[in-house]
């Protein structure tokens, strides 16, 4: 596996900590599952959430105004999401380890949501680190295994924006080439210059005033759900053995009644205007 350091916005809690692998985070180094270690500069009145951190810090000005565009074909940016919760996590839709599961939790708390007559006021973001793949039809599709709900939005835009993008929120991505034979669930072809793009597996939330109010980075942990027979298929070793074991070797994991919980607590914050 592949270890980086990412520095920016999220330095405060010290996500540098934690390792980048193929398609998805590798563990936590923090040696506790489920928790971003703690920072000497860390505020306060940070505190733990579900099995993430709680924070505060303006949504950075670059992330905020990133032409976006969902994967219906219409155009946006988080700060034309200010006044709703925002829950926001990385995607590949070529990835194989991880992505599914992480795409599997968001639609299940995105069900939640709706249950709980909340949908309008949380979204729910995947924004992909592979632009030059992802295209609206391809996120179109993806979404499609899904069933995806109106509060959930797979979003891409221009390569070198998007990667601005994450940079500014402190996630690093890198694209590697890889030798493994891979073949598009979309297309059903053998894929040509297969390549991964290594990132974390991050899950922020921003707050109606336009803040950062968590984060947690650790494997998606989707047992109990049931993945699109496509995207089970699709997964490869590692990425089966992420959806039996999330949390195997000490790895911090999230469930999707993680992001439930911490959405909860981030709705019932006081706007800061």
């Amino acid at each position: 596996m592949t270890v980086r350091h990412t520095v920016g916005v999220l330095a405060a809690l010290a996500v540098a900590a934690a390792g980048v692998a193929g398609c998805g985070g590798g563990a936590d180094t923090s040696g506790r599952a489920g928790r971003t270690p703690d920072s000497q500069n860390a505020p306060e009145a940070a505190k733990m959430v579900a099995t993430g951190n709680t924070m505060d810090q303006p949504l950075p000005a670059t992330a905020a105004s990133t032409a976006l565009t969902d994967q219906n074909g219409r155009h946006l940016s988080l700060g034309s999401l200010r006044g709703r919760t925002v829950v926001l996590a990385p995607l590949l839709t070529m990835c194989q380890e991880t992505c599914p599961m992480t795409s599997e939790n968001l639609h299940q708390a995105a069900q939640a949501a709706r249950r709980s007559g909340s949908s309008a006021k949380v979204v729910f973001v995947e924004l992909t680190v592979d632009p030059a793949r992802d295209t609206v039809r391809r996120l179109h599709a993806y979404a499609k295994l899904y069933g995806a709900l109106p509060n959930w939005l797979l979003v891409t835009g221009k390569p070198a924006r998007i990667t601005a993008m994450w940079k500014a929120l402190g996630v690093t991505t890198e694209k590697v080439p890889t030798k493994e034979p891979v073949r598009d669930w979309l297309t059903g072809r053998p894929v040509e210059h297969p390549y991964d793009v290594h990132h974390q597996d991050v899950v922020l939330i921003v707050g109606q005033d336009g803040h950062l109010r968590w984060i947690t980075v650790g494997r998606p942990d989707a047992r109990g759900t049931k993945l699109p027979t496509s995207m089970q298929k699709y997964l490869n070793d590692e990425g089966r053995d992420n959806l039996a074991h999330p949390a195997a070797d000490g790895a911090s994991s999230w469930t999707a009644h993680d992001v439930e919980q911490a959405v909860a607590y981030v709705r019932d914050l006081r706007s800061d205007g």
